[in-house]
This record gives C-alpha cells, sequence and structure tokens, in this order.
C-alpha cells in the first residue's frame, strides 16, 4: 500500500473546511474560469477569499467551449468593437502565460456567393479584425480567390466559392487543464477552494450580507462562513444558487454542442470557420488531438443545467452543414465519437435571435435590492477570464480600502513561464521519461511536467501504466490527488489526467484509475463502486442516441 501523502486532497479538504470558520473578506460562488480568475485577482491583493463550488473545478460551461482563444470576429457584426480588442488582448496574454496549453490555429474563411456576408464585408472585418489586434504575436491575415482557396483546402465545396480569408486564432486543446492552473494560481497567492461544496443560503443583517451558508457534497454537513462580500459567479447557474433569494431571472444561456468525429474525407488541414446554409449561423470545423470538432448549435435552454445534453436535432443539424460545405466527407451519426453539450451564461433575453444576444460580461451589484455586498457576473468568456478577474480585484480592493494594483497581467499561469516546449521535453526526458510520454505531459502539465515526472520514476508502482493507448501512469493519478484538488473519480478522469476526452471517455481505464484513488483517498469497495457508477453515469450525456 502506498503511504498517504500529508498533502492528500482529503487533508487539504479538511484544512479548508476549518479556514471556513475564521470567515473571509469574500466568497466567491463557482469555481469556473471567472471564479477562479477573480479569486485569484483578489487573493494577489492580500484580500481573504475562499472559493465554493458544488461540482468541480471547471466542470461546468469553462470545459464545454469549442475550446478557442479567440478575439471574437463574430463580435464585430455587433460593432462591439472594445470587446473583440479585449479579447484579442487577452488571448495574447494567455499565449504568453500557458504555451503549453494555448496555441495558434489557422482558420479558414470560405466566401460563398450564397453567404450573407458579402465577400467584401468579410475581408474588411478581416483587416479590422488585423488592426485590433496590432501587437499580436500571431500570423497576419491573407486573402486567397477560388483557386487558391480550393488548393490551401481541396475538400471545399467549389460551387459558388468565390474565395477565403486565413487568419489565426488561439487554441486551448485542455480548457480544462486551465481551469485547474488559474485554481492552483489562486491557492498559491492564498486563496481557498473548496470543491463539492454547494452553496445554499445568503445571510443578512439588514441589508448586508454577513455570511453564507454551504453544504459539504461529500460528507453532508452545512457550514456557516462569516463574510461581508458575495459573489455569484455560477455560470448559467446564477438563477439556482441561494435557497433564500428571490431575484428577478438573470441569466438566458444558449446550449451549443460539438460533435468530436476522426479525419473523414476532405477534412481540412486547418481550421474552418463558415457559415451555415441553413440558417448563415457561424460554424467550425476545428483539428483536435488527432480529430475534429464540428459545431456548435445555439438554441435557448430550460432544461437542467446538470444533465444538459445534444438532441438528434442538433447531431443532423451540424452533421448535415459539415457535409455540405465538405461535400466529400459523407459524415452520418455513426461517425460521431460523442459529442459535449455546454450552456453559454448569457444575460436573460426573452426573444430576439440568439447571436444577438451580447456576449459581454456584466458584474451587477444588488445593494439596491436590499442586499448590499451581493454581486452577480452575468457572461463571461473562457479568454477573458483575467480581465474579469482584474475588474473584481478592482472593486473588493476599493471596498476594503486597499491599494495595490492587479498584478496578474505579469504573471505565467504555474505551468508556464516557458515557451520553448521543445526544451521542457528534453527535460522532462532526462528525468527518464520516453519521448511520447514526455510530450504529452508537457503538453498538459507545462513547466509542471517536470516534479510530475520526477514522481512517477520515482518508483516502479508510479509508472505502472493504466492506459497503454493513452499511456497513462499510475503516478499521473497520484498527482491529481495529491497536487491538483481531485476528489471524485470524474475529477481525475475528466479534467486532470484527461482519459476522459478520449474516444472511450475513460473507460477503459476507469477500473485501474478508481483502485489508485481508493488507495490514496480510503475509499472502501462500496465507496469505489458508487464513483465508477457515477462516471459511467455521467457520461452518457455525452453519447449518441442509442449507445448509453
Amino acid at each position: 500500500m502506498t503511504q498517504r501523502s500529508s498533502t492528500s486532497l482529503s487533508d487539504g479538504r479538511r484544512r479548508a473546511l476549518e479556514a471556513t470558520r475564521a470567515g473571509f473578506d469574500a466568497v466567491i460562488v463557482g469555481a469556473g474560469v471567472n471564479g477562479l480568475g477573480m479569486a485569484w485577482d483578489a487573493a494577489l491583493r492580500g484580500l481573504r477569499v475562499l472559493v465554493v463550488e458544488k461540482g468541480d473545478i471547471g466542470s461546468g460551461t469553462s470545459s464545454w467551449s469549442s475550446k478557442m482563444i479567440h478575439g471574437g470576429l463574430k463580435y464585430l457584426e455587433q460593432y462591439d468593437v472594445p470587446l473583440v480588442r479585449e479579447s484579442l488582448h487577452e488571448r495574447e496574454w494567455l499565449l504568453r502565460a500557458a504555451p503549453h496549453l494555448v496555441r495558434e490555429l489557422r482558420f479558414i474563411i470560405p466566401f460563398y456567393g450564397r453567404n450573407t456576408h458579402s465577400k467584401n464585408m468579410l475581408r474588411v472585418g478581416m483587416l479590422a479584425y488585423d488592426v485590433l489586434s496590432f501587437d499580436k504575436s500571431l500570423q497576419h491575415f491573407q486573402l486567397h480567390g477560388r483557386d487558391a482557396a480550393l488548393r490551401r483546402a481541396p475538400g471545399l465545396d467549389p460551387a459558388g466559392l468565390e474565395g477565403a480569408a486565413v487568419f489565426s486564432d488561439g487554441q486551448a486543446v485542455y480548457p480544462e487543464r486551465i481551469s485547474v492552473e488559474i485554481a492552483l494560481a489562486a491557492e498559491a497567492a492564498g486563496a481557498v477552494i473548496l470543491t463539492h461544496a454547494r452553496a445554499t443560503e445568503l445571510g443578512m443583517t439588514g441589508d448586508r450580507v454577513t455570511s453564507i451558508t454551504i453544504h459539504d457534497e461529500l460528507d453532508g454537513g452545512d457550514h456557516t462562513v462569516p463574510t461581508s462580500v458575495v459573489i455569484n459567479a455560477a455560470g448559467p447557474w446564477i438563477d439556482q444558487v441561494f435557497d433564500n433569494v428571490d431575484l428577478p431571472r438573470m441569466n438566458g444561456g444558449t446550449k451549443g454542442t460539438h460533435l468530436v468525429v476522426d479525419p473523414f474525407p476532405g477534412a481540412p488541414a486547418e481550421a474552418f470557420y463558415y457559415e451555415a446554409v441553413t440558417d448563415s449561423r457561424p460554424l467550425l470545423v476545428i483539428p483536435w488531438k488527432g480529430r475534429y470538432l464540428l459545431g456548435s448549435t445555439d438554441i435557448r435552454f430550460e432544461g437542467d443545467l446538470d444533465t444538459v445534453s445534444a438532441g438528434q436535432d442538433e447531431y443532423d443539424y451540424i452533421i448535415d452543414e459539415t457535409n455540405k460545405v465538405l461535400p466529400g466527407a459523407g459524415l452520418t451519426m455513426a461517425d460521431v465519437k460523442y459529442a459535449y453539450t455546454g450552456v453559454r451564461p448569457l444575460p436573460y433575453k426573452a426573444d430576439g435571435a440568439t447571436g444577438d444576444i451580447t456576449r459581454r460580461h456584466e458584474l451587477r451589484s444588488h445593494a439596491a435590492e436590499g442586499r448590499d455586498g451581493l454581486f452577480t457576473l452575468i457572461g463571461g468568456k473562457l479568454t477573458t477570464f483575467r480581465q474579469v478577474g482584474e475588474e473584481v480585484g478592482d472593486l473588493l480592493s476599493k471596498r476594503f480600502g486597499r491599494r495595490r494594483k492587479s498584478v496578474t497581467r505579469k504573471l505565467p499561469l504555474p505551468g508556464g513561464g516557458q515557451p520553448d516546449l521543445a526544451a521542457l521535453r528534453a527535460e522532462v526526458v532526462h528525468v527518464g521519461i520516453d519521448e511520447r510520454l514526455a510530450r504529452r505531459l508537457v503538453d498538459q502539465y507545462g513547466t509542471r511536467a517536470v516534479p510530475l515526472a520526477a514522481l512517477i520514476t520515482s518508483s516502479q508502482a508510479n509508472s505502472q501504466v493504466l492506459d497503454e493507448a493513452f499511456g497513462l501512469t499510475r503516478g499521473e493519478v497520484v498527482w491529481a490527488v495529491t497536487n491538483e484538488n481531485a476528489h471524485r473519480l470524474s475529477d481525475v478522469v475528466a479534467r486532470r489526467v484527461m482519459t476522459g476526452v478520449e474516444d472511450d471517455l475513460g473507460l477503459g481505464s476507469l477500473d485501474a484509475v478508481a483502485a489508485v484513488c481508493a488507495e490514496l483517498l480510503g475509499w472502501d469497495e462500496a465507496r469505489t463502486a458508487s464513483e465508477i457508477e457515477r462516471h459511467h453515469s455521467y457520461i452518457t450525456r455525452f453519447q449518441p442516441p442509442g449507445r448509453n
């Protein structure tokens, strides 16, 4: 049996629960990228911050995007130039702060005569996008005529094709890992993060916030935490957080589905950003981990946010539109490995086109409604989490009389700091890791791959391979539990070691991973079986109809 580390998650959780007794300056509800970004910035300014999350770090919308770090080309249609500029600025920071997690990706936009937007309009948009990203490190855009476009992407539908534009944006292969790294940065700055802890009630004295009550989802029990500020950053769940707070509806999230498929006839070497024939919506075909992401949809959603999944109409729509722009693809339902669906945390709007709903975020104070100290973040994107955190840090600093300025723009994420990934892989290989595993470890952990490699090679047990196809080692599971706040089996599989986004959704090595977790976290047979069943239940939302 492996001796349990003194820094195991159970010990960390116990310390976090004990810390709640003393109280905090601010409690943030929601451990998505925005809530974690707030905690990171505020903690660096010397504020006492607690983050509570009913699920896991990044387990909501933060994990289910198009996996892009982008400037928001489509926001130019709404003439929201400041949002585009802000997004491009933050994209550039992330490329520097986390070069292992965010990479340049080239996109092709085909121009068709049938498009709602004319070729000239798209050219102007490309020029504006390039001008607004004047300080970028990425390549500039290019324009191609019809023949050059077909040479670059021979699978394109040639009928009505007038040319194409090529531009760069960023790709986050593992947005789940971005959430984990922000959490680690926030903790290093002094924030306390308590996952699987659900906020239930807001405590008030008169019209001022004085506490928040949380329920421990793992061990049961309720804890009242003294605080004078609560920030509701629960994404699309913002209207469902408190049992005792009645506020007007704020969230009007829309459902976005992506399909994961293997390479197919006519599949592009670069990403596609194109206009759907059916309804002129922007759609994507994105190379990702040797496969492709197709999507996404944009549908108003009123159902259960915790079990949201793709409908057959979404599968049909995405497959049909992909086959139209790439007519040699011949995709069918049988080609879909799995689908994932997220709900965008957008402001509530009862009617109108979903594409017209602003993608801007708003930090709303509820002081005028008799709840001074309660704030709600409406909206927020993966790309701009740092900027959101800085804005909240400014607000909290003013409220608590602090003079410290935000410093996050000057800092890398914990796995960042080394832009030369080849040199970093060589360092990991030098520890005793083979080149294939070293490449994956660097891509997932950045500079933290070096101490992780040392752990893997520290014993024959930790070097044991649990998943041959993926190359997963036992040491990575140990690292997830002892260094990355993983409490449940799905935390490890879906958002730490990342076997959960492979074609089998982590099932191939699930029992082996569960056995390691049980040893480290003290699970008995019943708890281990429950965790395995829980993960099976969790992944049903990703499996195409008829494959559950």
